[in-house]
């Protein structure tokens, strides 16, 4: 899946409903799949807004430009799902949950099913190397934390959630007993923000795993162990995904000496 897309649905499910960047991202998302071939002017028309404050909605995205962000764009056929997102935003809160409940088998499935089963047992054999694991995690994938920790707790093994958007110092205090670091970064932004942090953390022997939708070369030197995220619908899809990964990796690690004899 593309970035825009991917940052187009986090700003809309995150952002506030009444402020305008909302209503730019509303109509972006309404209009995806005209792009590249729609003008800044007529996103800014059914907006009710003006052509510069869709160029400072952009930046507040990461791109340069609207003709940026427009070029990031690119037809898929899984975002039929558009229309049905953004009436889900904008409809009742009842109603939206049943919708998702409604669809809940159809996804855990494609999410249990898609995860590479080889790197799940490598991480599992890093697990075991150590009492305590951290995960650097967004607000989308605060839920993960706990799941993780739900399921590794009980098997004596310590789960140190850290948010992210904490000064660098004060994240390594936090991990500090962490041998292993997981990294949650579907767009890799955060990675790149942070990547001398990093890779300083790296060279005092903290083992990172990255969970991310945008894979780029560069996060090999960083680590090998690479988690290709399947971005799909909505970010509760996103925690969603993440959580089973999180869960396919905890069975694997309490099974990890019958997998590894079989």
């Amino acid at each position: 899946m593309n970035n825009a897309y991917i940052r187009l649905l986090v700003f809309l499910y995150t952002a506030e409903k009444s402020s305008v960047d909302y209503e730019i991202a509303v109509v972006l998302m309404r209009e995806y799949n005209r792009f590249p071939n729609i003008l800044i002017e007529d996103i800014a028309k059914q907006a009710c807004t003006t052509a510069s404050a869709v160029t400072k909605f952009c930046h507040k995205l990461n791109y340069k430009s609207f003709k940026e962000l427009r070029n990031d764009c690119i037809c898929d056929e899984q975002l039929q799902v558009i229309p049905k997102q953004l009436e889900l935003a904008q409809t009742s809160y009842k109603q939206a949950c049943l919708s998702y409940l409604d669809q809940e088998q159809h996804n855990l499935a494609f999410y249990m099913q898609y995860h590479d089963e080889a790197m799940i047992q490598k991480a599992a054999s890093l697990m075991r190397a150590g009492m305590e694991i951290g995960i650097c995690y967004a607000p989308y994938s605060y839920t993960c934390v706990h799941v993780m920790r739900n399921y590794l707790e009980r098997l004596h093994i310590q789960v140190q959630g850290v948010p992210r958007d904490l000064d660098e110092d004060f994240m390594a205090y936090r991990l500090k007993s962490s041998a292993l670091i997981w990294l949650i970064s579907l767009q890799g932004t955060w990675i790149k923000a942070h990547w001398n942090w990093l890779i300083k953390l790296k060279g005092e022997g903290k083992t990172f795993l990255i969970i991310t939708a945008t894979y780029e070369e560069r996060f090999k030197e960083l680590t090998p162990y690479i988690f290709p995220f399947q971005f799909k619908d909505t970010i509760l899809d996103t925690a969603a995904q993440i959580s089973c990964l999180f869960v396919k990796l905890a069975f694997a690690y309490a099974n990890f000496p019958k997998l590894e004899k079989s």
